[in-house]
């Protein structure tokens, strides 16, 4: 009876894992969708993210948590690219680094940036209706 019971929660726990499985978007179509929220970025027509878009999706992966990765933690490796945005390449240098000077492992930070989930698309700021 005991034996029945350890293996319905271990089926349960597939079935989430698989569910998640199915949710993982494209690490490049996140970072788009994160960088249409940055108005200086759109009117440029630059594909770049800016940090308060990042730090958002970071906050959003729960890769910063406040504990073990901070948003100075972040910025403090965003800043190293002297710019207001970085493009997707600088980006994925950017997590190599964060993850090198927090002891993450990068390929469960790039699945939890994968699975968060897009923001909402920004309202029109253009419209006066």
């Amino acid at each position: 009876m005991a034996m029945r019971m350890q293996q319905h929660p271990g089926t349960s726990i597939k079935k989430s894992k698989t569910q998640k499985k199915c949710n993982i978007i494209p690490l490049r179509e996140m970072f788009e969708a994160y960088i249409i929220w940055d108005p200086v970025s759109e009117v440029m027509d630059i594909d770049a993210i800016s940090f308060s878009q990042l730090n958002r999706w970071l906050i959003s992966a729960q890769v910063v948590d406040m504990s073990r990765v901070t948003t100075t933690d972040a910025f403090l490796c965003f800043f190293q690219f002297r710019k207001r945005a970085i493009e997707f390449d600088e980006f994925l240098l950017f997590l190599e680094d964060l993850a090198d000077t927090k002891d993450l492992c990068l390929k469960t930070m790039k699945y939890q940036l994968q699975t968060c989930g897009k923001p909402p698309p920004p309202p029109d700021l253009d419209s006066d209706e």
